[in-house]
This record gives structure tokens, C-alpha cells and sequence, in this order.
């Protein structure tokens, strides 16, 4: 089963080769930003540690957001207020994940436009942002209808879960993309 997940992420890199996106790569190594991020040795750490706290405040604010949907925590508050709370969280830090996102890209371009891995996360990204949107309004939407007694469904509940696995599989491609061959 490896075999073939690794072989399929490298026919996917062998394909990005053939597209445009290497051409993108090289001509985006010779921008001024890229090369202000290559050329100072301590931006692209700095960027790496912005991008990882993003990361962390996103997660964490979905995941105690989740964890209120499901009943397990800040049951002080209701749904509606726990909403209120945490999900501006989630939006702001996905603001940072993407703004240092592609500061990183700018600095690597090569590494990261004929990476398979590189693409399954941004693919990935989109469209948990997708489902995160519609998660989010219609649990709102619902708790504020229903006031402080609001229970989740069984669907919102699993939706939340498969949220956050979603995230842990995003950050999982987030480290793998340094070690793909490209």
C-alpha cells in the first residue's frame, strides 16, 4: 500500500515538472522577495515560527470549539458565545498560516511548486476552509435558534471531528514537504 502511495506522489511530482509551475519556480527564485527571504538567514526561521504559532492558535481555537459542540468542554458558555470566541480565532490564524505560507513558498518555490505534497495540502486546505465555513454558520445559526439548550447533532458533532483530523493530516503534509525529492 506504501508502494503505491509513493509511487503515485511521484508520478504526480514527475508530472508537475512538465507544467508550467517549474517555469513559475524559477521565475519567482529571482523576485526581490524571494530573494530578500534566501538572502537573510534569519527570515525564513521567523517566518517558519509565525507560521507555526498561526497553526497552533487555529488548531486550538477549533479544537476547543469542536470540543463545546461535542459537550466535553466550556459548557459554562453556550454554543452561540463559544462561537462568538473561538471562531474569529480560527480565521485570523488562518489569515497568518496563509500570509507566512507563502512567504515560505516564495523562499523555496522549487521545493514547493513541483511538490505533489506541496499541492495535496493546498488542495486540502481549500477545501477544509469549505467545509469549516459551512460547519461553522450552520452551528451558529442553530444554537442561536435554539438559545442556551442547544445540543449538536450527531452530524455536526462527527463534522467537527473529522475537522480536526483533517487539520492534523494538513500539518502532517506541512513537514512532510521538506523531505519529498523533487
Amino acid at each position: 500500500m506504501l508502494d503505491l502511495i509513493f509511487d503515485l506522489l511521484f508520478n504526480i511530482t514527475e508530472w508537475l515538472r512538465e507544467t508550467a509551475l517549474l517555469d513559475y519556480a524559477f521565475w519567482l527564485m529571482e523576485t526581490p522577495l524571494s530573494l530578500l527571504m534566501v538572502e537573510n538567514f534569519w527570515m525564513v526561521p521567523i517566518v517558519q515560527v509565525i507560521h507555526i504559532i498561526c497553526i497552533a492558535v487555529a488548531f486550538a481555537a477549533l479544537l476547543m470549539f469542536v470540543m463545546r459542540v461535542r459537550g466535553k468542554a466550556g459548557m459554562s458558555l453556550s454554543v452561540a458565545d463559544n462561537a462568538s470566541r473561538y471562531i474569529p480565532w480560527i480565521w485570523w490564524g488562518l489569515l497568518g498560516i496563509v500570509l507566512s505560507g507563502i512567504l515560505m513558498a516564495t523562499a523555496e518555490p522549487l521545493r514547493n511548486m513541483i511538490n505533489a505534497v506541496f499541492w495535496i495540502k493546498m488542495i486540502t486546505i481549500v477545501l477544509v476552509c469549505l467545509i469549516t465555513i459551512g460547519w461553522q454558520k450552520s452551528v451558529k445559526a442553530k444554537a442561536l435558534a435554539a438559545g442556551a439548550g442547544y445540543e449538536a447533532s450527531t452530524g455536526a458533532k462527527s463534522t467537527g471531528i473529522f475537522l480536526l483530523v483533517v487539520w492534523c493530516f494538513i500539518m502532517l503534509c506541512g513537514r512532510w514537504i521538506a523531505y519529498v525529492p523533487v
